[in-house]
């Protein structure tokens, strides 16, 4: 990623990206730092993939940025966020699985 831009919406912090994908399609990425409704911060953020891929990655970050909306604003993120998600500060001893090509911002 690089060119980090922090998103705010209702409490919610995320970034957007586009992940290369093997068959050379890129599909968005949300990737949620921060709950707006409880204000949990993760450790680690939370990946949200777009439904659709796209020949661009211009088009996979705005499909990202205009999912990640609609998420919030209707209140179904809350359904994709994860219950037992390690909060900022807490220890953990299980290595990150390896994240995909991002590319954007």
């Amino acid at each position: 990623m690089d060119q980090q831009q922090k998103h705010q919406i209702r409490g919610y912090e995320f970034h957007v990206a586009g992940a290369l994908e093997k068959d050379g399609r890129y599909r968005g990425m949300i990737l949620l730092s921060k709950r707006g409704d409880t204000q949990q911060v993760y450790a680690k953020p939370v990946l949200i993939e777009t439904p659709s891929s796209f020949k661009s990655v211009h088009a996979a970050l705005i499909e990202a940025s205009a999912y990640a909306q609609e998420l919030i604003y209707n209140g179904a993120i809350k359904a994709l966020l994860p219950a037992d998600a390690p909060l900022a500060g807490a220890q953990t001893n299980t290595q990150a699985p390896r994240p995909p090509d991002f590319v954007g911002n």
